[in-house]
Parts: C-alpha cells; sequence; structure tokens
C-alpha cells in the first residue's frame, strides 16, 4: 500500500496503538540493508499474528551532529542525496510487488534541528509521516517559540514530534539535568500544539551500559496529565525489563538504533571471523598468524565455515553474504522489540 504520509491517517495510527496499549518501535536506520530488515522483521510478526497490515516506522536522522544518519547513506555524504534514495527505496518496498507492500509504513525524520535541517523540514514533509522538530538545546522558552511557529506552519500536512527538553549524549562530558517535570510537558504542550512529545526521563542517546536510572515515575505522571503521546529517546540505555513496560508508562513510540547496529555489526564481523580461510590467502594468514593477530586455526579448513583451498572466494568475498549476515541480525532483534512492545495486541 501507499507510504501512509496523510495526516489524519497518521493520527489514526498512532491512536490505535494508544488504545492497544502498544509503543510502536521507531526503528533508525542508514543503509538499505537496515531498512529492508525492519520492514522484514514486521512482515514476519504479522504472518505469525495474522494481520498482514502491521504499521512499521522506518526512522532517520539528516544531518544531526551526534549521528548524521542522511549523511551516511552514500558514500559522498550528501544528506538529501541520503533522503531522496531512503524515500525512493520505500517507495519501491511499499509497492504492490513488493513483499513488504501490504504492511502500513511511516517514514519518519529524526532529530532534525530547523538551523541545520530547515530543507529538510520544508521540503520533505509531505513525505514524511512524522518530523521530529528538534529545538531542545535552546533555552526552553526558545524552543516553545520555535517549535510553535513550525507547528503553526506544518500544521494537518505532517505531524509533529517535539522535545521539551535535552537528552544528553552517553560519554559526553555535559552534566546531567534534571528530568522533565509535568508542568515543563504541560506548558509545552499547549504552547506548541505539537502531536507526539519527547520527555527527558533519564534515558541518554547511544548508551550500552547499563548505569543510567530511568525513571518510570515520571512518565506515567506526564503521560496521565498529556495523554499517550510520549517517545522515548535513548531506548537502548534501558534494561529489558523496563523497556517491556514503556506502554504502561505511556509510550506510544520508542525510538532504537545503537542496539540494532551493535547486533548487525557483531554478526558481520562472527561471519568474517569464521570465514578467513575464505577471503585470504594461506600466505596472507600465515603472516597474520606470525604477527600474532590470528591463532592458526583460523586457517584450518575445519574452522567455521573455511574450505579448501583456502583462498578468496567470490561467494565470500563480495558483499551480499555480509549484507545478509547483517540483515538476519537487524532483523531479529527488531522482532523480539516488536513482541517486547506488545505488537501481538494488533491479533485482538
Amino acid at each position: 500500500m501507499p507510504l501512509v504520509t496523510d495526516y489524519q491517517q497518521v493520527k489514526d495510527v498512532y491512536q490505535e496503538a494508544a488504545e492497544l496499549g502498544v509503543a510502536m518501535p521507531a526503528f533508525c536506520c542508514e543503509d538499505r540493508e537496515t531498512l529492508e530488515a525492519i520492514l522484514a522483521s514486521t512482515k514476519e510478526k504479522g504472518e505469525e499474528l495474522g494481520v498482514e497490515d502491521l504499521p512499521v516506522l522506518p526512522t532517520w536522522t539528516v544531518r544531526y551532529p551526534p549521528r548524521g544518519q542522511m549523511k551516511l547513506i552514500t558514500a559522498c555524504g550528501d544528506p538529501v542525496l541520503g533522503m531522496r534514495l531512503m524515500l525512493s527505496d520505500l517507495e519501491l518496498f511499499a509497492s504492490e510487488e513488493s513483499p513488504y507492500g501490504k504492511l502500513r509504513i511511516l517514514p519518519n525524520a529524526d532529530h532534525a534541528f530547523p538551523w541545520l535541517d530547515g530543507d529538510i523540514l520544508n521540503g520533505f514533509i509531505d513525505q514524511l509521516s512524522v518530523v521530529m522538530f528538534d529545538a531542545s538545546e535552546r533555552p526552553f522558552e526558545e524552543n516553545i517559540r520555535l517549535t510553535a511557529e513550525y507547528v503553526e506552519k506544518v500544521h494537518g500536512r505532517v505531524a509533529v514530534e517535539g522535545a521539551v527538553d535535552e537528552l544528553y549524549e552517553s560519554g559526553g562530558e555535559q552534566i546531567k539535568n534534571e528530568p522533565t517535570t509535568v508542568a515543563q510537558a504541560q506548558r509545552f504542550l499547549a504552547e506548541t500544539g505539537v502531536d507526539i512529545l519527547v520527555p527527558n526521563v533519564g534515558t541518554e542517546h547511544r548508551a550500552t551500559a547499563q548505569e543510567i536510572e530511568y525513571r518510570s515515575d515520571r512518565a506515567r505522571e506526564i503521560s496521565a496529565a498529556v495523554g499517550k503521546i510520549l517517545c522515548l529517546h535513548g531506548s537502548s540505555s534501558l534494561r529489558p525489563a523496563s523497556a517491556a513496560n514503556l506502554p504502561d508508562d505511556g509510550f506510544v513510540k520508542v525510538n532504537i538504533y545503537t542496539t540494532l547496529a551493535v547486533s548487525g555489526g557483531q554478526a558481520v564481523a562472527w561471519h568474517l571471523l569464521n570465514n578467513l580461510g575464505n577471503i585470504f590467502t594461506e600466505a596472507h594468514l600465515e603472516e597474520l598468524v606470525a604477527k600474532g593477530v590470528i591463532g592458526e586455526v583460523a586457517g584450518s579448513p575445519d574452522f567455521g565455515d573455511n574450505e579448501l583451498p583456502i583462498e578468496p572466494k567470490l561467494a565470500v568475498v563480495a558483499n551480499p553474504p555480509r549484507r545478509d549476515a547483517w540483515f538476519a541480525a537487524v532483523r531479529d532483534r527488531c522482532k523480539e522489540y516488536l513482541g517486547l512492545l506488545r505488537y501481538q495486541r494488533y491479533a485482538q
């Protein structure tokens, strides 16, 4: 089916999720392999549930300084070209000829700073379901003003996500700020009119350690005051038990990226390790052994997926097997989140 970009249709998808008690994962991506893995995970989940039109939220940043994902789509680093490529891929994946054509696909632009991504915020909104207008780096009053001006400008054309205050980067030098208060969330929503609200409840972007304190109690207090319109960022810093409770805490959308990259990257690394004898010559492997980089067993035909003769093999050195290793790992990790965040309720 066509991409879901009509404003009212997008609102209906979010309302449905809120009523079912589902938190929709917004899986972030910066390459075609991850994009298709996101769609494949949702298709497979739908087949298990007997629901062919599950919603799926492919999401990406553009020039966001910590990780501008549309700058990473191509080697040339052109973020606008990256946007066009990502959206054109989604159009094809959503077509009737595609195996993913019956999914409800809602493309999202994440962390669009108006002073960096104005061309995206103004030029691509009719091709997106949600844009995160992120002015959270600015003082609270200015954040409200800038966000409100944008919401008024695009009202009825695209759903807008806004951040009440800034979430810090894991490992950064910034001092942690206090969680968003209920009063701040209420005022931000009332004065901006955003459709989706991002509160700071203790999570951090790109955190892989379990050292943060997620404030479930504060999330529930905010949700009770503003409704089930919350989006969580920094989900990779959560323990699984906390993640499973996000729908009850008032979150209808959960941004997820770091854990996907870790799963995919490790899968590719294992693939390479298990195929050293299919990638390098015997001489190359002997050199690596002599340098202490690998052990002798790595070049043995009995190790991993090695096959005689020990030499580069086109089926292994070309990109598809690495793509497939990444794809499978990311697809499976996405499916875990679909279950964790209660997609099974779409079968009710």
